[in-house]
């Protein structure tokens, strides 16, 4: 996963500072950001200055590599309030309406129920907050890229590939921006598409049916 982000660095520069200029922000306030997956700390370096971030993951065991990566990138601004220890699909420990951004790449795949996650990010999203995401999908134009993504499926689900432009639509977003980058590597054309781009929750206290 890591080269994957290595490889969409500036893809995701661009995207990440899009995506937080559509946010509306109060005054000098921090912004409080929830990141789904620890992973290696790759979206770090684009979070706005003074953050208060705080990490969902099933596991701590990558805990070590996400402060090398704080270090590595001078991010000693941002605060990393508080590490939960819980599955995305049933996220107990935030609060509804807490965060003005949630932060998921590369772990939809991973997830049991993706519906699920889907619902619990939207409902710990403040109105008007925005999720960002950046996922690899099944590739459903390629016939032959999609023979390889479904034989490379992790027998135990650890990894799938799902349509994820089709998963996406699935949330309650009120706005939704969604887009697709194909990684021009070929030995990483079996990730591809990579399906980016942001939701926008509500600013009304109730969801959309």
């Amino acid at each position: 996963m890591k080269s994957i982000h290595s490889n969409m660095a500036d893809l995701k520069s661009r995207h990440f500072q899009e995506a937080f200029t559509r946010l509306e922000r109060n005054g000098s306030e921090r912004l409080e950001i929830l990141e789904l997956g620890i992973g290696c700390g790759e979206n770090f370096k684009n979070f706005p200055r003074g953050s208060n971030v705080t990490i969902l993951d099933k596991t701590d065991i990558f805990l070590p590599y996400l402060n090398d990566s704080i270090k590595k990138n001078n991010r000693q601004d941002l605060n990393v309030s508080r590490l939960v220890l819980n599955s995305a699909e049933s996220m107990v420990e935030i609060e509804s309406d807490s965060m003005d951004v949630v932060v998921h790449t590369l772990m939809l795949c991973s997830v049991s129920d993706y519906s699920s996650v889907l619902s619990e990010i939207y409902r710990v999203l403040k109105p008007g907050g925005i999720c960002i995401f950046m996922e690899h999908s099944l590739d459903n134009k390629n016939v032959v890229r999609k023979l390889l993504q479904k034989f490379l499926e992790n027998p135990l689900n650890y990894c799938r590939f799902l349509d994820m432009n089709n998963v996406i639509k699935d949330g309650l977003y009120e706005e939704l921006v969604i887009k697709e980058h194909n990684i021009p590597k070929f030995y990483m054309t079996h990730v591809n598409p990579i399906v980016y781009g942001y939701g926008v929750k509500s600013t009304k206290s109730f969801k959309k049916h």
